[in-house]
């Protein structure tokens, strides 16, 4: 193993160890004492790191499996939409459902809107109010 690629290695190991230790509650001095940083900030700073690396991994992971869903979803789409602009019903359903799924695991659907129009105030527990007495159940359950 060459000389960087054993430093990594050691990083890396110190950065896990870093890690399991503030979340057993250690506090950054008693960790830095122990893996030999130099400072309580330094520490920190080596935790800080090694948390924004893997959250920068686990964002790519999950990219990358979002645009692996949406293939499967599209492949699923192409196979039933002909069946579909032919009126089948069956198809149709399926090519509605496989659309809503494309459309949640992007996140195109507009959030709701309200159209508000306020005078005076409004307290805290007035709205608490509001919504204990508002209705229970699926808005669309109406409609």
């Amino acid at each position: 193993m060459s000389a960087s690629k054993a430093k990594r290695a050691e990083v890396a190991e110190r950065r896990k160890n870093a890690i399991q230790m503030v979340l057993a509650g250690l506090d950054y001095e008693t960790i830095a004492e122990r893996l030999g940083y130099a400072s309580r900030g330094a520490a920190h700073t080596d935790v800080d790191r090694a948390l924004s690396a893997n959250l920068a991994d686990l964002k790519t992971e999950a990219a990358t499996l979002r645009e692996v869903q949406a293939r499967r979803y599209h492949r699923l789409l192409a196979a039933v939409w002909p069946k579909a602009l032919k009126g089948d019903l069956r198809a149709v359903e399926t090519a509605a459902k496989l659309t809503d799924r494309v459309v949640k695991l992007y996140g195109l659907a507009e959030p709701d809107k309200l159209d508000l129009d306020v005078t005076g105030t409004v307290t805290a527990e007035d709205l608490m109010e509001i919504i204990r007495n508002a209705p229970a159940g699926d808005d669309d359950a109406d409609a």
